[in-house]
């Protein structure tokens, strides 16, 4: 107790905010306890992205309906969960204390399920529009960084250049790598679909001469970042992934 009271006095000199003093167990506990309650949150919203689809309905629009409720704040659904810190902390914590953490293992599940769930349904989206291009926007784990350890949105591409089915280009500029794309244009010549995995700025601003050299301009956005009126009916997002089944080939701009 001495050496906590000294620790805080200590800190107080240059710390301006509120100084908490506690055990190191409960201290790690709680940093944990952050990160999982945003894991568990997440794979709330994105079980009712899953709900949606099969109850054909916007589930963002749910959400943003629920979260006017002032006790209520869903977070958004995605292609996944990634980074160093909300993919990796619950699992201490599961691994601590394995029996009594079924709701953090189902969380954990759900997330993890994403990239499937987005592979699965960009084929079938690809199959309906008879495309044979997919250009990927964004393989960061998150936007506006160059970070893309546990990154979803770089599974479900792996998962695409693994299937073989689809020429796969690549733009991220927020990453420097040989497979990359640096020219936008260059990566979505002759291209079918804009899948969005990542949200970065760079992406809620195009137009609709931006797309231009795309031979379809379908629009598959995960982070629901786009701006949907540049391609209108060509737009399917998480929130109307039901209305995939009734989505019919129309002409591109």
């Amino acid at each position: 107790m001495r050496a906590r009271k000294l620790e805080k006095k200590i800190y107080s000199i240059f710390v301006e905010g509120e100084l908490i003093t506690s055990s190191a167990s409960a201290a790690e506990l709680s940093k944990l306890m952050e990160n999982t309650y945003r894991d568990v949150n997440i794979a709330l919203a994105n079980e009712l992205v899953k709900i949606g689809e099969d109850l054909d309905i916007d589930a963002l629009e749910v959400i943003e309906m629920a979260n006017k409720h002032p006790r209520v704040n869903i977070h958004s659904p995605g292609p996944g969960v990634g980074g160093h810190c909300l993919a990796v902390d619950p699992y201490f914590i599961v691994a601590s204390t394995p029996e009594t953490t079924p709701l953090i293992q189902t969380a954990r599940a759900i997330n993890t399920s994403m990239p499937d769930f987005v592979f699965s349904r960009t084929k079938i989206l690809m199959e309906q529009i008879n495309g044979k291009k997919i250009t990927v926007l964004g393989v960061t784990y998150k936007g506006n960084v160059d970070d893309i350890r546990e990154s979803p949105a770089l599974e479900i591409t792996q998962k695409l250049l693994n299937d073989g089915s689809y020429e796969v280009s690549v733009f991220d500029p927020h990453v420097n790598q040989s497979w990359i794309e640096k020219d936008f244009k260059k990566a979505t010549l002759d291209s079918d679909l804009l899948l969005v995995l990542t949200d970065h700025n760079e992406f809620k601003t195009l137009t609709e001469e931006d797309l231009s050299e795309m031979k379809q301009t379908y629009v598959f956005d995960t982070k629901h970042i786009f701006p949907n009126h540049v391609v209108k009916n060509h737009y399917l997002s998480l929130g109307n992934i039901g209305s995939l089944s009734r989505i019919e080939r129309v002409p591109s701009f």
